[in-house]
């Protein structure tokens, strides 16, 4: 899979690397959701994707007290096997030989409020 033929929106599998020194990152197999091309920009030294890494959601409270951070999806929703949330606090920038597979893809409507959130905070 090549980022030409990735479209925002689209929900992959991807390899988060480990963290030295261990910090708060995500890391290993999970779903993320693709939110930016750097070669619409111009022609980069790397092909790169910026990506929302998701995580289970299992009812934590940060995510309930927080949905526009945090918003969650369905089981179903773009692929996705289990209820997830999206991590917008963990916008990361990664390889695509980082990519494992192709869930899904999410609908207009579903990926609208992972942009106007992502948009609000960059903003100034």
């Amino acid at each position: 899979m090549t980022t030409r033929s990735l479209q925002f929106g689209d929900i992959i599998t991807v390899r988060f690397p480990q963290q030295n020194p261990q910090g708060r990152e995500q890391e290993g197999y999970r779903p993320a959701i693709v939110v930016g091309f750097p070669h619409r920009l111009g022609i980069p030294r790397f092909l790169l994707i910026v990506v929302i890494p998701m995580t289970t959601d299992r009812g934590q409270t940060w995510a309930i007290d927080s949905p526009n951070l945090y918003p969650l999806f369905a089981a179903g929703v773009g692929g996705l096997r289990s209820p997830s949330i999206a991590l917008l606090d963990q916008v990361r920038v990664l390889d695509v030989n980082r990519i494992v597979d192709f869930r899904g893809s999410l609908t207009p409507e579903e990926y609208e409020p992972v942009l106007t959130e992502l948009q609000r905070m960059i903003s100034p």
